[in-house]
């Protein structure tokens, strides 16, 4: 592993010559690798023609479901793509064999879009219990006292999209995991940046989307389904890539044996072979150092966000800490100034419920904090 932080700014991200661009919490730019590595899929689809001639598959997904199996630290087998984080959730949530006065615990600063497929039992007669979480910050014995003998799932960030708080999953799933209870991990703010281990976790399922942390587009997120739980966790959809019955023979509804049963159509091909360049490049800079650098840039940006007298709304706690930090002026509408005057100045943070939010990654550097603080600065002025 190598981590050259010089090279990734001139070679993979020359967008930082023009910006300080800290919003991987929302969407990232593109390496250069991975663009060229999408170019060269687009160049390659318009001579499909080849492909076919030479009996070539457009894709060759395995690869990089063993390379994201080493990662988190499970089987190939236990690896699908799904379209997006929401549908990883739905998947998850549309499988239990729900009864009527079950329940689902979750906090309730989770993003909106990972509540709604639970949400959507109520009318099957299952409670949502939405446990409390104060800025954003997950109060976990709260919603473990909400856990009972009736409850089949929790389902959590590991890091929280507002407040970038570090929810201890690893403790969840020790108590969630004699009970039988299905613990549903949304590791979109972390897969990438974050240690992610789904054997020390205890989790049966995580998803994460790949357009924020990971580098890459919309249109796929890494689905991992623990081996044990599929035969009690149903696809509540089907299609051609779930099952094993081929096309060419009479429709019969026999699932794949692994995790591609959760796997309705085809693959986004594109955003997994952004996804592979990406991962490479990730992988190869090393995420404890990724973590590292962006918590050593985040505590540059404290000492400033000190200094100016400002509220921070993360937690600062060591083991609550994650690559988010959020700060506020006090005020809503001065958030929302603040936040435009840095766009104005090329700084990109985003506005979110708690405040202001930056995110920066591997290859941001100090300067893009010092760009911040003057930004702060001269809209106090």
């Amino acid at each position: 592993m190598s981590f050259d932080l010089d090279y990734l700014r001139t070679h993979e991200f020359p967008l930082t010559a023009e910006c300080a661009f800290m919003n991987h919490a929302g969407s990232s730019p593109l390496p250069q690798r991975s663009a060229d590595a999408l170019k060269h899929y687009a160049d390659r689809a318009q001579t499909k023609h080849l492909r076919y001639v030479a009996g070539a598959p457009d894709h060759d997904c395995e690869p990089l479901r063993r390379t994201l199996a080493d990662a988190i630290n499970c089987e190939p087998s236990e690896i699908t793509f799904v379209p997006s984080t929401c549908d990883g959730v739905s998947i998850a949530a549309g499988g239990i064999d729900w009864r009527p006065g079950d329940n689902v615990v979750l906090p309730e600063c989770e993003y909106p879009g990972a509540v709604y497929p639970w949400l959507n039992l109520v009318r099957r007669g299952v409670e949502v219990r939405l446990t409390p979480a104060p800025l954003g910050q997950v109060d976990l014995e709260a919603a473990i006292s909400r856990i009972d003998s009736r409850t089949r799932a929790v389902s959590i960030s590991h890091v929280e999209w507002s407040s970038g708080y570090l929810v201890d999953v690893v403790h969840l799933g020790r108590l969630c995991r004699p009970r039988g209870i299905l613990l549903v991990v949304d590791a979109i703010q972390s897969l990438g940046v974050t240690r992610v281990d789904v054997q020390e976790m205890q989790a049966d399922v995580l998803v994460a989307g790949c357009y924020k942390w990971l580098l890459g587009i919309p249109g796929v997120a890494v689905m991992y389904v623990r081996r044990d739980v599929m035969p009690r966790l149903l696809p509540d959809r089907a299609g051609q890539e779930g099952v094993k019955t081929s096309m060419l023979a009479r429709p019969e509804l026999v699932w794949k044996d692994d995790a591609m049963r959760y796997q309705v159509g085809g693959d986004c091909t594109a955003a997994l072979v952004v996804l592979e360049s990406s991962l490479e490049l990730l992988l190869g800079s090393g995420v404890e150092q990724t973590h590292s650098h962006i918590l050593g840039l985040l505590d540059r940006l404290i000492a400033g966000l000190q200094r100016a007298g400002l509220t921070i709304t993360s937690s600062l706690a060591p083991e609550e800490r994650s690559t988010i930090l959020s700060f506020t002026t006090g005020d809503a509408t001065r958030d929302e100034a603040l936040h435009k005057s840095l766009l104005a100045q090329n700084v990109i943070t985003s506005l979110r419920p708690h405040g202001i939010r930056v995110a920066p990654h591997v290859y941001n550097a100090p300067d893009d904090i010092d760009a911040l603080l003057r930004g702060l600065r001269s809209t106090a002025a």
